[in-house]
């Protein structure tokens, strides 16, 4: 019986969350230096699963699996140095770590390899070394760097600009769940770019990526319904898609909910709750652009004033106009985040425990014409 076959029953204990039990049948074959256990085994001890937790325990078991050529164990190096879980964070060190996962074929440790030399942390600086990793690990199926390359794409960074060839890429990872480029691809389906517009398609994806709780594709959903677009007319399903990425905390979802209720928009006007809303708006729009927050500060404060009268003067006129112009559909397809994203991946040859899925994904950028 070879050691990976030995390793099995320990496997299957994990996956059924029976984790003392997995400590246990791993034990003696991290004893006998099994890089494959000694990962295993440091996941439950990362993780204090099965025993206590002891990230202390758990680096030290990663570093023998890794040096023994694990790429799992190599990838979950980088990730304690690129974050600083337990270590100093050294960025160096980490994209040493993922340079030799990748060179295994490890997908996400490319792509965390190309987010740092897209940004020159512990690297130098070059789109084009970036790409080149996006590129590899897209072409294997891994939707983080189909996504990045349609950024790629996109932004005529390391590769030529082509909305075409964005949409391409958005589309593989979308196909895959990755509610990022399922919203980037309906902004572009909606909008035509290099492609024939196609509202009901962007649509359905907007829709996927909000069942994924992606706030921006509720705005965008709200926006579509407004216009009619894509889907029948309805300033009540509208207002809905707007309350809904209001209550999440999307800026431009809050601008928007604020100017139904202030006009009576598919909500019963109610002027003290369009200002409440509002001023969320605004207290949200930090490194928005200048003319985002003069639009959203206007609106404050006109309802500030409206309500001011409205104490001191009755009637009050209930039609007044509260947004410069109705909500138009166009958005811009978002920049690249600042994070890269991490989903769980299951080795080729060897069954692993599987990686946590991040969630500490980085903050959109909110979406405007």
């Amino acid at each position: 019986m070879t050691q990976a076959s030995s390793l099995r029953p320990a496997l299957e204990a994990y996956r059924a969350k029976n984790y003392e039990e997995a400590r246990r049948l791993a034990a003696p074959l991290v004893a006998m230096d099994d890089p494959d256990a000694q990962f295993l085994m440091a996941q439950l001890n990362e993780k204090g699963l099965g025993g206590p937790q002891d990230k202390p325990a758990a680096r030290n078991l990663y570093v023998k699996s890794a040096m023994a050529g694990h790429p799992f164990a190599q990838y979950a190096l980088g990730e304690l140095a690129f974050k600083g879980d337990g270590v100093q964070q050294n960025y160096n060190r980490a994209a040493g770590w993922y340079a030799k996962a990748a060179e295994s074929g490890h997908t996400l440790a490319m792509v965390r390899l190309g987010y740092l030399y897209s940004t020159g942390q512990g690297v130098p600086e070059d789109a084009n070394r970036a790409t080149e990793l996006f590129e590899q690990a897209a072409e294997v199926g891994e939707p983080a760097a189909q996504y990045h390359l349609g950024l790629a794409y996109l932004t005529g960074t390391g590769k030529p600009h082509s909305y075409a060839q964005a949409a391409n890429w958005f589309e593989k990872a979308a196909e895959q769940g990755d509610a990022d480029s399922q919203y980037n691809l309906a902004l572009i389906l909606e909008a035509g770019l290099g492609i024939d517009s196609d509202p009901e398609r962007a649509v359905y994806w907007l829709k996927q990526a909000a069942a994924q709780g992606l706030l921006p594709a509720y705005t965008s959903l709200g926006l579509l319904a407004y216009n009619g677009k894509g889907m029948p007319q309805s300033s009540k399903e509208a207002a809905d898609w707007f309350q809904k990425a209001a209550e999440g905390g999307d800026a431009e979802g809050q601008f928007l909910y604020a100017v139904a209720l202030a006009e009576g928009t598919g909500r019963p006007q109610d002027l003290a709750r369009a200002l409440n809303w509002a001023e969320k708006s605004v207290a949200s729009s930090a490194g928005e652009p200048q003319e985002v927050v003069a639009e959203r500060t206007g609106l404050r404060d006109q309802l500030e004033e409206m309500l001011i009268a409205q104490r001191t003067v009755r009637p009050q006129p209930r039609n007044q106009t509260y947004a410069s112009q109705t909500p138009a559909t166009e958005t811009t397809v978002r920049a690249q985040s600042q994070e890269t994203r991490v989903a769980s991946v299951e080795p080729e040859k060897v069954e692993e425990p599987e990686e946590d899925e991040e969630d500490d994904k980085p903050k959109r950028r909110k979406l405007r014409d």
